[in-house]
């Protein structure tokens, strides 16, 4: 089994052909889709929905969000939650190309469906629901405190539970496993990662793919905090179980 994959590698393909400009990489596993995704400046994505659970997290350029109605102007750390099914589209501002990571659960492949309307039916979607967060302005938490240095914010969706961290220089997460799948892409730094027995060193742009139940770990390499995004399925919570 493939556990490690580094994206400037991998294929590039389109994400939503018949309505965005959307393009990358991504690892299809058993519950959840996880990767980095660039819409070029001027593009846009149309109207659409699809049966499974999104989130997006920016990383670089700026986007005008629509979900549900809901418009929000977003920038790097800003994360949306498109709940399954709801409409949402988006339009890349400025001169510089829109780079995001996302991940969907699997109740559904990666492509959508168009959309002739910018709305679903009338209460469809509670009128409540916050679609949008920003990363600094999240709880900072411990994600594993028995085994693990692992700190930053997430959110927990229906499906998926999703959130960027942070492991201090000189630190590590100790063997550990748990029942979701887990998906991490590295953002900054780097770390030695084990899953399973295959040991891979991880650096910007790089994906491990966790099953459920697989038993990893890491330790930080090099003077750098290591920066790293994460997304789990809601078969369990955030935290694992120190072996």
């Amino acid at each position: 089994m493939q556990y490690f994959y580094r994206t400037k590698e991998m294929s590039n393909e389109m994400a939503g052909e018949a309505y965005s400009s959307a393009n990358g990489s991504w690892v299809t596993g058993e519950r959840l889709i996880f990767g980095e995704i660039t819409m070029p400046a001027g593009t846009k994505s149309n109207s659409h929905s699809h049966p499974n659970e999104q989130f997006v997290i920016i990383i670089k350029g700026s986007s005008r969000s629509k979900i549900e109605g809901q418009s929000k102007d977003l920038t790097a750390g800003d994360i949306s939650l498109k709940p399954p099914n709801s409409i949402h589209s988006g339009e890349v501002l400025g001169d510089e190309d829109l780079v995001f990571v996302t991940a969907k659960d699997t109740a559904w492949g990666i492509q959508g469906t168009p959309s002739d309307v910018e709305k679903s039916e009338e209460g469809k979607m509670e009128k409540d629901f916050q679609y949008f967060y920003n990363i600094d302005e999240m709880k900072d938490e411990l994600a594993g405190p028995s085994y693990s240095s692992s700190n930053g914010s997430w959110i927990t969706g229906e499906r998926v539970i999703f959130g960027q961290f942070c492991m201090p220089v000189g630190t590590k997460a100790e063997a550990h496993s748990h029942p979701n799948e887990q998906f991490v892409i590295c953002m900054r730094g780097s770390a030695k990662m084990e899953i399973e027995g295959n040991v891979h060193t991880m650096i910007p742009g790089d994906i491990a793919h966790i099953p459920p139940n697989a038993v990893h770990s890491g330790e930080i390499v090099g003077e750098e905090d290591y920066v790293f995004i994460t997304a789990k399925d809601t078969s369990h919570g955030i935290e694992g179980t120190k072996i």
